[in-house]
């Protein structure tokens, strides 16, 4: 295998990767800001089928509901808007609409560079969802110190 198709294969699973994590985090977030907010929660079983229900769902139909749920800002839900473009760029079309350019050495690191781009701002996104959580979960008097502290630890890393 030439180097860079190995580089191409390690960034996309990167990516893959991310997205799935940031993925996860929107469902969690969804069952967390739509279905246990109510009054006096929800029993644990009946969160867990939430979230085996909206783990099924796609991205775009995930961002659908938080979109019609009003759970995040504007900004935050625009952002989650136009990375899903970039997400199903990279699931289906990296690769097939850039094979004539590939195989001529043309932009290789054009590409690279955009997987990368995927990539870390799923990272962010997750973060910023994961931040949205914790400033939810503290204003429904949930004490998150713990989990900032762990989710610091990480972060430094």
């Amino acid at each position: 295998m030439h180097q860079d198709e190995l580089t191409l294969y390690v960034l996309t699973g990167e990516a893959l990767c991310m997205i799935q994590h940031l993925e996860d985090a929107l469902s969690h977030a969804i069952v967390l800001k739509k279905e246990v907010k109510r009054p006096n929660g929800i029993p644990k079983t009946n969160a867990d089928f939430f979230l085996n229900k909206y783990r099924s769902y796609t991205l775009g139909k995930a961002i659908g509901i938080a979109k019609k749920k009003q759970l995040y800002t504007h900004q935050l839900q625009q952002e989650l808007k136009e990375f899903l473009s970039e997400r199903n760029w990279l699931v289906h079309k990296s690769i097939a609409h850039n094979r004539d350019e590939w195989d001529m050495n043309v932009s290789r690191d054009k590409l690279f560079d955009r997987i990368k781009a995927v990539t870390n701002q799923a990272l962010r996104l997750q973060t910023l969802i994961e931040d949205d959580l914790i400033i939810f979960s503290e204003t429904n008097g949930v004490d998150m110190s713990r989990v900032q502290a762990e989710i610091m630890k990480h972060r430094k890393k």
